[in-house]
């Protein structure tokens, strides 16, 4: 439902407003479908998004192991995953 909303960006869509994002949703699979085929694999991950990565499975790893409660893993989390500030 969020996804819909935010690709139509219209609030209380009609038909033909539905039936223009369908089109669209066709076009962008039919677009990824062709670029898979040719051979275009996924994309490399970064290097911030994989430092965040790696700070999620210790945290994971330390709150499994039971070296922190829910409290300071959630709060972890948080703070990991938070947007920094530019």
């Amino acid at each position: 439902h969020s996804r819909f909303n935010r690709r139509v960006q219209v609030n209380h869509p009609n038909i033909w407003s539905f039936i223009k994002f369908l089109q669209g949703e066709e076009n962008r699979f039919h677009h990824i479908y062709i670029q898979f085929t040719a051979g275009l694999g996924a994309r490399p991950k970064q290097a911030e998004t994989i430092a965040i990565q790696r700070r999620i499975d210790t945290l994971d790893k330390r709150y499994y192991d039971g070296a922190m409660n829910a409290m300071e893993y959630l709060g972890g989390l948080s703070f990991t995953v938070a947007k920094r500030k530019k």
